[in-house]
């Protein structure tokens, strides 16, 4: 059953503005190793500092909860200690977008980099009538339908 914002697999990609349709066979990219390396990469680092940031969160609502009198004990000339603990939260944010853009300029750009030039010279290949045959030109030139990736 659809939810009706899913593409229908009996109709092709409609084309751009410029009139060209799309050709990039998404399916083949996500299948990638390197796509698929991306993805783990990204997703072990967003999963820990998801686990990290989530984690002093809950230890700071907690004390607010549970722990009223420690969180009002006056440090530094009676400032409440709910107040450093909850600008740790706002620099425990800033440290880990920090990390992520630092991991991302090393080690997700050149991955990006390496996806995009192996497609790009897939692509260039088959402009020049290099590539070798693929199931829907071979089926084409058979005169048989074929089934286009709504991607």
């Amino acid at each position: 059953m659809s939810d009706g914002t899913a593409p229908r697999d009996d109709r092709a990609a409609p084309p751009r503005q410029d009139g060209a349709t799309d050709s990039v066979d998404w399916m083949r990219i996500e299948r990638s190793e390197e796509f698929r390396e991306l993805t783990t990469r990204r997703n072990r680092f967003i999963v820990a500092a998801s686990v990290v940031t989530f984690a002093a969160f809950a230890v700071y609502l907690g004390l607010a909860v549970f722990a009223p009198g420690v969180m009002g004990t006056t440090i530094l000339g009676g400032i409440p200690l709910a107040w450093p603990l909850a600008m740790t939260q706002v620099l425990l944010t800033w440290v880990v977008t920090w990390s992520y853009l630092r991991k991302a300029d090393s080690e997700f750009a050149p991955l990006e980099r390496r996806i995009a030039e192996r497609a790009e010279a897939r692509f260039a290949r088959e402009a020049d009538g290099t590539a070798p045959p693929t199931r829907e030109r071979t089926a084409a030139t058979a005169g048989t339908a074929t089934e286009r990736s709504a991607r």
